[in-house]
């Protein structure tokens, strides 16, 4: 399972004869979204809470037409809304690219010292993962008797593959991630011309360069490295597997030599932005390398509390990026930041300032260290995010630091969704420090239906606050499945000076 909660690609299962090696024979590791609490942990008010949601979600659907006549097609197709939102409108709102420098540079490094301990920047490695994992594993080829390559990156990096396989389809799959990197490198960072070397021939490669026409000029090495790497797992040819990663290597060095991988994929960043399959790659890998075998460790908190755990999902941050046009320039806060998916998203997403605050031990503890691992990960790609990210173990109602982000704050998001109403007000208490113009993303209101600016409530948080209601879709939060709403609140104190005014002249 990668962090997004879906299956990882693996090889089809097969009737061989395989050599067993086992890492340590456990209880399996829980999928990603084990640790997320399931509804029947919720209070009851907040059960209710859901429901109503989904069921005001479910009615604000349009009722399904009958499909008219054929004669009449044409013209029903007229008199539907231009407001409709139809299949490719909800991808839009959930795809966000920032053109911008992506590539590396010496001396970047958005993490404070006090953040880092010794060795704390060092990525783990997948054959390491498999070594300390939990899980058993497999031989995949058994024609191979040490299946452990190296695999090459795009920066001067590389990383130790284990080939082996998890008796459960849900854990960790080498094989799949080492394939999914291939492809995504090739996909993304091979310029067009060399990229028929790779298997991707239905780009028009124009006339075929020296470095294409040598590739080919041998037998053995004119299949395409995709189609090779494929033949070999489905065949289960350890030897033909090992020959293709050699063969992948050694083309990715030439191309990272050359500086051409590293212009590809500058050139991609400054036209379009980091490539959505790069950077959920990039915290695929993070996320099973320091949470999926900790799941267990976010199912304790206090039920019935402010502490209950959920998160946001990619595609909700997505298209709050979108809305609010985040980018390098922009400061971004999550409080209540959890294991930090969201901070390592749009910090390599937009490229904006990223910070995050969460009470909570367990989670705060993960989203430090994928921080750090996200980081030195980033650097393998040859990428960077944002300038500063950065995440804390704290109360955010008594967080100096979080007072302090907050003055250049943007965009604040918080799940405030099973708040109490006490929390939620010393909450508000804080976007006094707000600028003009920064906006709050929650999923409940802070100013209620009824508020109004009076002499008596001019010094309210909520005074300062103008509040929009919009809808989120289904696959955005990680406590339902449905869709349902949530709201952006603008920090607006103009309407507060005009009354103050208005009380001076005495005309309110």
């Amino acid at each position: 399972m990668d962090f997004l909660g879906g299956r990882a690609r693996g090889p089809k299962k097969a009737v061989v004869t395989t050599t067993t090696t086992r890492v340590r024979a456990v209880q399996a590791q829980p999928r990603p979204n084990a640790g997320i609490p399931s509804r029947n942990s919720l209070s009851a008010d907040i059960r209710a809470r859901i429901a109503r949601d989904k069921k005001h979600s479910a009615s604000s659907r349009p009722a399904k037409r009958q499909r008219p006549a054929p004669a009449a097609e044409h013209a029903v197709e007229r008199q539907k809304s231009p407001q409709s939102v139809q299949p490719a409108d909800i991808r839009a709102r959930f795809t966000y690219d920032v053109p911008r420098d992506v590539g590396d540079e010496p001396g970047y490094d958005p993490v404070p010292r006090d953040m880092r301990s010794n060795n704390s920047d060092r990525h783990i490695s997948a054959a390491e993962l498999v070594r300390t994992s939990q899980a058993t594993y497999r031989n995949y080829f058994s024609d191979i008797d040490a299946p452990l390559v190296t695999l090459e990156y795009p920066a001067d990096a590389r990383e130790e593959y284990l080939l082996l396989t998890p008796d459960d389809p849900d854990e960790y799959d080498p094989i799949a991630e080492l394939l999914n990197v291939v492809r995504v490198v090739a996909t993304h960072y091979v310029p067009p011309e060399q990229q028929p070397l790779f298997g991707l021939d239905e780009i028009d490669a124009g006339p075929k360069s020296d470095l294409l026409a040598a590739a080919r000029a041998t037998p053995e090495d004119g299949e395409p490295i995709l189609r090779s790497f494929s033949k070999a797992r489905n065949r289960r040819n350890g030897a033909l597997f090992v020959s293709t990663v050699e063969r992948y290597n050694s083309q990715i060095r030439q191309l990272r030599d050359s500086g051409l991988l590293c212009d590809t994929i500058t050139r991609v960043g400054k036209e379009t932005g980091v490539p959505s399959e790069v950077w959920k790659t990039m915290q695929e890998q993070v996320y099973s390398r320091v949470v999926a075998a900790h799941v267990d460790r976010l199912k304790r908190y206090e039920a019935f509390s402010d502490n209950v755990y959920g998160e946001m999902l990619p595609p909700f941050l997505s298209e709050i990026s979108r809305e609010m046009s985040l980018g390098p320039e922009s400061v971004f806060v999550d409080l209540g930041s959890g294991i930090g998916n969201l901070l390592l998203q749009v910090s390599m997403q937009t490229g904006c300032d990223a910070y995050g605050c969460e009470v909570m031990e367990a989670p705060a503890e993960l989203a430090h260290a994928q921080v750090l691992q996200a980081t030195a990960r980033w650097r393998m790609w040859g990428l960077k995010g944002g300038k500063h990210i950065e995440s804390w173990c704290a109360d955010f109602t008594e967080s100096d630091k979080v007072r302090a982000v907050l003055r250049d704050a943007d965009v604040v998001l918080v799940n405030n969704y099973a708040f109490s109403p006490r929390t939620n007000d010393t909450l508000s208490l804080l976007f006094l420090d707000l600028k003009d113009g920064a906006r709050i993303v929650s999923l409940r209101r802070f100013v209620p239906h009824d508020f109004r600016l009076t002499e008596r409530t001019l010094s309210s948080p909520m005074a300062i606050l103008s509040v929009e209601e919009r809808s989120y879709s289904s696959g955005c939060v990680s406590w339902t499945a449905g869709g349902g709403k949530y709201y952006v609140h603008t920090v607006d104190r103009s309407h507060i000076r005009a009354f103050a005014g208005q009380m001076e002249d005495g005309t309110s």
